[in-house]
């Protein structure tokens, strides 16, 4: 491991030296986040599609659940059990960043994911990839052994984290690992992820296809990525700055089928070397 003045110790990979892994990680929230003024769940419904879609590949999944949900739509997150699946929490109403009371939505969380599964979460993923250090001390205070929620890469107005490391690191004062997202390169910052490659398209597609990529890919998506869902009309674009109610569009009202695109993506992974495995597994080969 190498030590950082900045509170932080990269992670040895050692463990992967010679073979190359891919964790594919859903948040399962509300439809587009924050982004519609009542929350919208259509996305939940095709749940088992997306199922059908990983089992035929034989790729495990690992979910970070918006905590509500496992009270309101039990029998949809049921569907998940067919494959090879690991539940994590994704904060519990999915507050705007902004708004959040970090406490109240990691209790709230835990005790709506111990119900449904008798068991207490050890990871944990932000709303919008927003998190701070007060948020990993109330983390750590409850439980939680690791967190993937950090982008490092530029969202101007949300977040800046291009100084942030690309790899797996420990969160020094509170023994806790931090997975990033993955991008393209410590140079090439753009996320590895399917939000991304839809909005911008073959090209995208092309470099991921032509270029190495990280030994250790953490790749994220949402159920309103892969589905059009008709709550996308409910998006209020004219409120939006002219670059992001186009990225959006493209993003989210494009009724090109993320699937497709997801299924290129797996096996392009397939034919460059990689496995697929749940986060939570990579972490304890990590702990050991």
């Amino acid at each position: 491991m190498a030590s950082s003045k900045e509170g932080y110790t990269i992670v040895n990979l050692h463990n992967f030296k010679e073979k190359k892994v891919a964790c594919l990680t859903l948040d399962v929230e509300r439809d587009y986040g924050n982004l519609l003024d009542k929350p919208s769940y259509e996305a939940l419904l095709h749940i088992g599609a997306l199922v059908d879609f990983l089992r035929n590949r034989d790729i495990p999944l690992t979910c970070f659940v918006q905590g509500s949900i496992f009270e309101t739509h039990p029998s949809e997150l049921e569907k998940f059990t067919a494959l090879d699946i690991e539940f994590e929490l994704h904060s519990y109403s999915h507050s705007s960043p902004r708004e959040i009371d970090m406490e109240l939505e990691v209790r709230k969380g835990k005790e709506a994911y111990k119900r449904f599964l008798a068991k207490d979460p050890i990871g944990y993923r932000s709303p919008r990839g927003v998190i701070d250090k007060k948020d990993y001390k109330i983390l750590a205070s409850h439980g939680f052994r690791f967190d993937s929620s950090i982008f490092p890469s530029l969202r101007p107005g949300v977040f800046n984290n291009l100084r942030k490391p690309t790899e797996p690191y420990v969160l020094n004062n509170h023994q806790m690992i931090e997975f990033p997202f993955s991008v393209f390169s410590k140079v090439i910052r753009i996320p590895i992820a399917l939000s991304y490659i839809k909005l911008l398209g073959g090209p995208y597609l092309y470099f991921l296809k032509t270029f190495n990529l990280p030994k250790l890919i953490v790749f994220d998506f949402h159920l309103h990525d892969v589905f059009p869902l008709n709550s996308s009309n409910e998006i209020h674009l004219k409120k939006l700055s002219p670059i992001y109610r186009k990225t959006l569009k493209r993003i989210y009202q494009d009724k090109k089928h993320g699937l497709a695109i997801l299924d290129q993506f797996t096996a392009m992974l397939q034919r460059k070397g990689y496995t697929f495995s749940k986060l939570v597994d990579v972490y304890e080969a990590i702990s050991k």
